[in-house]
């Protein structure tokens, strides 16, 4: 499976980078949101990824909610399936269903990540 990470702690990008690769998965990584979503949102392109996983404080203009919300409007992209990750308190239930996003909580167990992503690409 194609996973798209956009992770801007390096510590935690390179750990599920890892276990990811282990796990058998490709993984392209995303260095910041807006090129995130220059690749992702390019027209023309197929679904590039099969799932996403994305942090919600990410360094620079935008949110972790904002890129989703850009993927969201692409018609591609609407329903693919995504994990927001976040260490801070997000209590915004209306946005996660609006979104259809999965919430998970930092730190996590890599073994909830990884049941996270069977769950949700039916794998």
């Amino acid at each position: 499976m194609h996973i798209g990470l956009l992770e801007d702690d390096i510590s935690i990008q390179e750990m599920l980078l890892l276990v990811l690769q282990d796990e058998g998965h490709l993984v392209t990584n995303y260095p910041d949101a807006e090129r995130c979503i220059e690749a992702l949102t390019r027209v023309g392109v197929p679904q590039p990824v099969d799932l996403m996983i994305i942090d919600w404080r990410l360094n620079g203009l935008m949110t972790g909610t904002e890129v989703i919300q850009h993927m969201r409007n692409t018609p591609h992209l609407d329903n693919l399936p995504i994990i927001l990750t976040t260490a801070a308190t997000f209590s915004d239930t209306k946005t996660l269903h609006n979104l259809h996003i999965s919430l998970l909580e930092k730190p996590f167990a890599v073994d909830d990540m990884l049941a996270l992503i069977k769950q949700l690409t039916h794998t």
